[in-house]
């Protein structure tokens, strides 16, 4: 069954990768390890070949194929100078053996290496003199042996880089393999992170004390948490009580203070009567949509922009229940941050008896993988049941249009961090 008065989360999802993206700023960074989970901003090309040269790929002799006998027969040749790494490529004179060391280029007209184990010498630790004869028992005569040929890993002008591709340590080496200085990347975005509510108290400011009616600040710490693992920089976090004008000046003094460029909030976007967000969406400066997302938990959503001294910050409101906040980082922020996707499979549930899931939504369980495969679904589908969340290393996907779940029944299934630990 359809509910039209709700968007699928994948569109809602697209919205925020739009929203985000038209507020993205580049800038160009050295190739090192700074780079390390940035997002490439344009494709990058190599300016050269790798490797550059015909190289060994092992400490022996470069020879060429047509002076050596069968594999395993016994063949004399006379030494030649040594070839070490980083000298210029030299000439071959048939008949001979160049002493070669790994990486060293292969000189011209010689097609293989024979590995100084398959020598009468049997180590270098003594380099043949220039003349003397050695003796050689290849274990195989083709050409090509042992010889790392130029190019064999890049071509100069090949894409190397694709943009939108986050920054890995491989990536990176072979950036710098490549010849690559700098590399145009995404600037982490840096988040406000505001939890709203006049209950909501922050436990290292409050001391640990919690007076009646009040609550301590799960989503702040968790949210903010969430965005470092996403990508994204804290500029700040804070709580707010529920009063509009309160929240939109407390966005305007952290932005001042630390140059944010994104908030993030939690709480506010619900049908209640104070609603902090909706309420501060009706201020000047703030544009902010509520869409009713097609997902449970997190429903509720606040998606738009708040002006601030002529700039526009980009704003994404989540609902205020701790699993619905980070669900909806998790499946709509990090996206939108350029993250990279989570490792997704299709795996059988183990239930003890059939479970419900809301028709038309598309439903998130809480679940731990198991040894053998199976996922098992952690505690009930509330989105105030945290402690279950901080026990699962897994996220069960129940599409739209399906209301029962039975044990065996094959899902979508996202890996969190400390899956199969």
């Amino acid at each position: 069954m359809e509910d039209r008065s709700r968007i699928p989360l994948a569109d809602h999802r697209d919205d925020a990768i739009a929203l985000l993206g038209a507020h993205r700023r580049h800038r160009d960074e050295p190739v090192t390890e700074i780079l390390l989970g940035r997002v490439c901003a344009s494709d990058v090309r190599s300016r050269v070949d790798v490797p550059a040269l015909d190289n060994s790929q092992m400490d022996g002799f470069a020879v060429v194929a047509a002076d050596l006998r069968a594999p395993g027969e016994e063949v004399r040749l006379r030494a030649a100078a040594a070839i070490a790494a980083g000298q210029g490529v030299a000439g071959h004179v048939p008949g001979t053996a160049s002493p070669i060391m790994t990486g060293a280029p292969i000189p011209t007209g010689a097609d293989l290496v024979v590995p100084v184990e398959e020598s009468a010498p049997g180590s270098f630790d003594a380099l043949p003199a220039p003349g003397e004869s050695i003796a050689l028992r290849p274990a195989a005569v083709d050409a090509g042996r042992f010889v790392r040929r130029a190019a064999s890993d890049t071509r100069a002008g090949d894409v190397i880089l694709r943009e939108g591709t986050v920054l890995t340590p491989a990536r990176i080496a072979h950036l710098a393999a490549c010849g690559v200085e700098r590399v145009r990347t995404l600037a982490p975005m840096r988040a406000l992170v505001i939890s709203t509510g006049s209950e909501v108290r922050s436990a290292e400011r409050s001391g640990g004390l919690l007076r009646e009616g009040a609550a301590f600040d799960a989503n702040g710490p968790g949210l903010a948490a969430a965005l470092l693992e996403a990508g994204a920089e804290i500029a700040a976090t804070a709580t707010v009580p529920d009063d509009p004008e309160e929240l939109r000046a407390a966005i305007g003094r952290l932005t001042a203070e630390t140059g944010a460029d994104l908030v993030v909030t939690s709480g506010g976007v619900s049908a209640g009567a104070y609603e902090v967000v909706r309420q501060a969406a009706e201020l000047p400066g703030v544009r902010l949509s509520f869409p009713k997302v097609a997902l449970q938990p997190g429903g509720p959503q606040g998606i738009g922009i708040i002006e601030i001294d002529g700039h526009r910050l980009p704003w994404l409101a989540f609902p205020g229940n701790p699993v619905s906040a980070l669900l909806s980082l998790e499946l709509i922020a990090r996206p939108a941050l350029g993250a990279p996707p989570r490792t997704m499979l299709r795996a059988p549930l183990r239930l003890e008896e059939p479970q419900s899931s809301p028709v038309a939504l598309e439903q998130y369980r809480r679940a731990r993988l198991l040894p053998s495969g199976e996922v098992r679904l952690v505690s009930g589908a509330s989105s105030h049941l945290l402690g279950a969340l901080a026990l699962s290393d897994a996220l069960v996907r129940i599409p739209v249009g399906v209301d029962m779940v039975h044990d065996g029944d094959m899902l979508e299934t996202i890996l969190l961090p400390g899956a199969g630990a």
